[in-house]
């Protein structure tokens, strides 16, 4: 095999399996931080739903809760997909 083939087959695949799931906990963190820093300057979902709680409404705050969960839930499973794509004992 050349140095590019052993590049390509070997290391690459070797550093994939093991940069994957801290990528994927960093990512999850990630959205979890921003809904929580509530720190962007568009109007993002938190803020919205805070505009609409002030007013006594309580909903939005609820509807956002949901997708935040539904969000990260699909990212967890996502990555979990990868992660058992990339593993070397497959069951």
């Amino acid at each position: 095999m050349t140095r590019t083939q052993i590049f390509f087959r070997v290391t690459l695949l070797q550093m994939v399996k093991r940069i994957v799931p801290p990528m994927s906990n960093e990512i999850i963190t990630l959205v979890k931080d921003t809904a929580l820093a509530n720190y962007i300057s568009v109007m993002e979902i938190i803020m919205t739903a805070k505009e609409y709680t002030s007013k006594g409404l309580i909903w939005p705050l609820f509807s956002t809760a949901l997708f935040f969960l539904a969000f990260v839930g699909i990212l967890t499973l996502f990555f979990g997909w990868i992660e058992r794509k990339l593993s070397y004992f497959r069951a």
